[in-house]
């Protein structure tokens, strides 16, 4: 959105506001509502953080926090969360959101009016290139509803660039996702770290870390190394198979175009909760797990292990064995090719699938110390746990 000058008037003159003004003084009017509702949502669920709240405004962005140095999405200070409102951009000034993002902003640092500060999450790695729509199908779904619908519970920090990977840079984080650890998605090369990165990742989990990891960007084998390097020592590793994935509804899967995961391990106490409120998500064209002896197996696709989970002293190791849970098209159906097929109205990814739901699950298993983050969603309420 672009400012407007405002022209000086002669003593005792009036001006009528246009429609620029009218429109920001009742976004403005919104975002203070949205603010107390947002307080009274947070008191609901003893954090208090609202008390420490500001609004920060710049352009349009669709919510996503944008780039910053060495392949950072957000920059984050002393535990500060962008909440996306939605709304066009005020024109106010702000110096803790990043440029180009409209966001309302809860600051919770573990100090004074905060009952507890949110968990820090990192994104490390290179975005796919596939999904329903490939090349156009972005990936951004996740980090947009972290900063619209955690409360300021989580804050993330994506990398798409090589981290060097030092307890300095993952004493940072609660939780990492590692998304595809390479130049490209697609095509490589893909990263090679250190035994001395390995084994400050290794640390970072027997002594309270989270990890998450994908696989399945690439049809190349050599993408499952650098993860394997990573969470290998924990017994659970990515094989250089491929696994399609079953369909349990064709009307499902060539409107979602994705097939599907629909075979859950409810049964061990656990892993139980990886599938709490969770049915069906898009599985497609992804690869099996190795799960050790004292690993636990959540998910299968064509009998083969889709989900593994393994405690590792004080932490915890989560392998997924695809990317589609990525993507926007399986999250809101934006991008789908066949969003506007009358025949599959109902039989889109955001009527058939639980994606919130099943990252909200992953992502609070992989840190159960986690327990005040939360999701605030009334049009689509997911179940806390």
């Amino acid at each position: 959105m672009t400012g407007h000058m405002l022209s000086s008037l002669p003593p005792g003159s009036t001006r009528l506001r246009d429609n620029d003004e009218v429109r920001a003084l009742s976004t403005a009017g919104r975002l203070l509502a949205a603010r107390a509702a947002a307080c009274l949502v947070l008191a609901a669920t003893a954090l208090t953080a609202c008390s420490k709240s500001e609004v920060a405004a710049g352009g349009e962005t669709g919510g996503v926090a944008a780039g910053g140095a060495g392949g950072q999405g957000m920059t984050g200070n002393g535990g500060i969360i962008s909440l996306s409102t939605g709304t066009s951009s005020l024109g106010l000034p702000s110096s803790t959101a990043d440029a180009g993002v409209t966001s309302l902003v809860v600051g919770c640092d573990g100090g004074d009016g905060c009952t507890c500060p949110p968990f820090n999450l990192a994104v490390i790695g290179k975005p796919g290139k596939w999904g329903a729509n490939p090349n156009g199908d972005p990936d951004t779904a996740l980090q947009e509803w972290l900063n619209s619908s955690s409360a300021g519970t989580a804050r993330v920090d994506n990398f798409t660039n090589r981290q060097t990977l030092t307890s300095g840079f993952l004493a940072t984080y609660n939780v990492i996702i590692l998304a595809s650890l390479s130049e490209d998605s697609n095509m490589g090369p893909f990263w090679t770290f250190s035994d001395a990165e390995a084994a400050a990742f290794r640390d970072w989990i027997e002594n309270g870390g989270g990890a998450i990891a994908m696989i399945g960007y690439s049809g190349s084998p050599d993408e499952t190394a650098p993860v394997n390097q990573l969470i290998g020592f924990s017994g659970v590793t990515y094989n250089n198979d491929g696994v399609w994935g079953g369909c349990i509804d064709w009307q499902i899967c060539n409107c979602a175009h994705s097939n599907t995961l629909s075979d859950w391990n409810r049964g061990d106490p656990v892993i139980a909760n990886l599938s709490t409120g969770v049915t069906l998500i898009g599985y497609q064209n992804g690869r099996s797990i190795t799960s050790p002896a004292d690993g636990h197996v959540a998910a299968t696709v064509d009998s083969k292990n889709a989900l593994v989970g393994k405690l590792v002293g004080k932490g915890r190791v989560l392998a997924y064995g695809d990317e589609w849970i990525t993507y926007t098209s399986q999250w809101t159906g934006a991008g789908n090719p066949s969003a506007n097929d009358p025949s599959c109205q109902g039989y889109l990814p955001q009527d058939k699938y639980q994606m919130a739901q099943f990252w909200y699950n992953m992502i609070r298993w992989a840190q159960p110390s986690a327990t005040c983050f939360t999701i605030v969603n009334t049009s689509k309420p997911i179940t806390i746990w």
